[in-house]
């Protein structure tokens, strides 16, 4: 059985180095390239200092990490009154990709973040690994794609 909560980054921070490795691995190798995966503990412990980060985990009943959902949350630039949370991370170890796990950890993920003062969850995924239907069935509606492009330098002339 898995329990969700959300924990402070401090908290997780030495526990999360091998699911975002599996995580990068999985997901995002295929887009960004093969890498040893490293997180950047100092900027997300600076986004969480800012108030600007919250991190729900999923953990096993004896209490290892299993997952997160991952946000960071700031004032909408096109919404005034809107406090905005952007999915930066969603991951749950094979073992833990059980019945409801996914849903179930963006439910209590959403929770938090609308104690949080939360008005607008932005959700997204890889285009490689699409998470449309877990998107709706949270209520979620489809309202824009992201495209991504690599800048070099050379492009600054």
């Amino acid at each position: 059985m898995l329990h969700f909560q959300e924990e402070t980054f401090a908290r997780v921070r030495d526990d999360v180095q091998a699911l975002t490795q599996a995580h990068w691995d999985e997901v995002e190798a295929a887009l960004h390239g093969d890498q040893a995966y490293r997180l950047d503990k100092e900027r997300y412990a600076a986004l969480e200092r800012l108030g600007m980060l919250a991190v729900i985990t999923a953990r096993h009943e004896d209490g290892p990490l299993a997952g997160y959902a991952a946000f960071t949350v700031l004032p909408c630039p096109h919404r005034a009154d809107i406090t905005l949370a952007a999915l930066d991370g969603l991951y749950l170890a094979p073992d833990a990709r059980r019945g409801l796990a996914a849903l179930n950890l963006l439910r209590r993920a959403e929770q938090c973040l609308a104690r949080r003062g939360v008005g607008l969850i932005q959700y997204s995924s890889p285009a490689s690994r699409p998470c449309d239907a877990l998107y709706r069935r949270l209520g979620a509606r489809h309202t824009e794609s992201v495209w991504h492009k690599s800048l070099t330098h050379e492009e600054e002339r």
